[in-house]
């Protein structure tokens, strides 16, 4: 099986990066670029996998304890919304936005407010994975 091959604006997207950001990417030799059949230069999306897995890895927002959950996303608070027992509480990571109820008292003890720079980690039984 052949790994897809990406346009440099997707795997940028997908990166959450510049186009610009690929291309140096490759010119630093980080990433390959291949001239496509139509002309403009792809990306190949499992080299793009590893890269992506390296940086994530040395990101200063990479966790710092040991946890057993591995999807953690580190966001910025966008919304807080506190009905008296329960808290919901909006997070902004890159173009994902992570929505969870706690409890009011989390948030107080936790000073989770609007700009506030948190971690949301996600564990679950079931994660669907689609095609987009």
């Amino acid at each position: 099986m052949t790994s897809t091959q990406l346009k440099v604006s997707e795997a940028a997207a997908l990166a959450g990066v510049s186009d610009d950001t690929v291309r140096r990417w490759a010119e630093t030799g980080r990433l390959g670029l291949v001239k496509g059949d139509s002309g403009p230069s792809l990306v190949d999306g499992a080299q793009l996998a590893r890269l992506l897995q390296e940086l994530s890895a040395e990101s200063p927002l990479a966790p710092t304890s040991k946890t057993s959950t591995r999807n953690r996303l580190v966001g910025i608070v966008t919304r807080v919304k506190s009905d008296g027992v329960m808290a919901q509480v909006d997070l902004q990571a890159g173009p994902f936005r992570i929505v969870s109820l706690i409890s009011s008292e989390a948030v107080e003890e936790l000073g989770i407010e609007v700009g506030t720079v948190a971690a949301a980690t996600v564990k679950a039984t079931s994660v669907s994975i689609s095609l987009p």
